[in-house]
């Protein structure tokens, strides 16, 4: 299906699913929600297009920044840094109305939905979308080890502001990043403020988790959604999709959770 058709099936599917759920329009009323692209995406991309659409039909409103791990800035800023530009789209969003806000993400964005959200107890929810970029995985790969090693090296030499090329992976595929050997730590080093599951156990704001059944990077996401806090309003939904499609699929499980969050 050509991309602009998926994009208004979308929507109409965002469309008829809120009609069908009571209370759905006076929930988007006074919830505004921050959208996080994936690695290499960028705001509105064709990747988180599709969930965008469906939101914004379904009365919300949205927020969605171009990120520190976009294709046009690709690690500009230190992990705890990035994070906090979230602050100003929450921002924006209250000054347009906004009294309850969820965080949503996708992918490398789902990371760090779930890493803002266990810093900010006050959200309304948070939205994971294939959450992926798993230092403790991503070490495995020898080529991204040796970069993780070089940039403790640098680090620990006093070389932290230093550039430097050093490699990334993203959906099965490798390339090179040049950024800082600090930025780059700060992003990939086990254990460190990137390593989301480490902060599964802190989220106390409700939390849906979309998993493709067709996604690689979901392959333990069953396991790692059960290290969440007990909550009644916690979702794990399995879709039919690969990595990309996710959000896509995510649309009609995303609004009808959406409108369960309390007032």
């Amino acid at each position: 299906m050509p991309f602009r058709s998926r994009l208004l099936s979308v929507a109409l599917l965002g469309a008829s699913i809120v009609a069908m759920i009571p209370g759905a329009s006076r929930a988007a009323s006074d919830i505004g929600i921050v959208v996080l692209h994936g690695k290499q995406g960028s705001s509105g991309d064709r990747t988180t297009g599709p969930i965008l659409q469906a939101l914004r039909s379904a009365g919300y409103t949205i927020e969605a920044p171009t990120m520190c791990w976009s294709g046009s800035r690709m690690y500009d800023l230190a992990w705890p840094d990035c994070l906090r530009e979230i602050d100003t789209a929450v921002a924006a969003l209250r000054a347009a109305g906004a009294r309850r806000i969820v965080v949503a993400g996708m992918s490398q964005g789902g990371n760090a939905a779930i890493s803002y959200g266990a810093q900010h107890p006050e959200l309304a929810g948070v939205i994971a979308m294939a959450p992926a970029g798993q230092p403790r995985q991503m070490v495995n790969a020898p080529s991204l080890a040796q970069s993780i090693a070089t940039a403790r090296q640098m680090v620990g030499g006093g070389q932290g502001g230093q550039r430097a090329a050093f490699v990334d992976t993203n959906n099965g595929k490798t390339f090179t990043v040049t950024t800082t050997a600090s930025i780059y730590l700060s992003i990939f080093e086990p254990g460190g403020p990137a390593d989301f599951p480490m902060m599964l156990p802190r989220l106390r704001e409700p939390v849906i988790w979309i998993a493709g059944t067709d996604d690689p990077t979901q392959r333990n996401a069953a396991g790692l959604y059960s290290q969440l806090p007990a909550n009644r309003l916690n979702r794990f939904v399995p879709v039919s999709s690969g990595h990309l499609q996710t959000p896509a699929a995510a649309a009609g499980p995303v609004l009808e959770w959406l409108a369960t969050l309390p007032p």
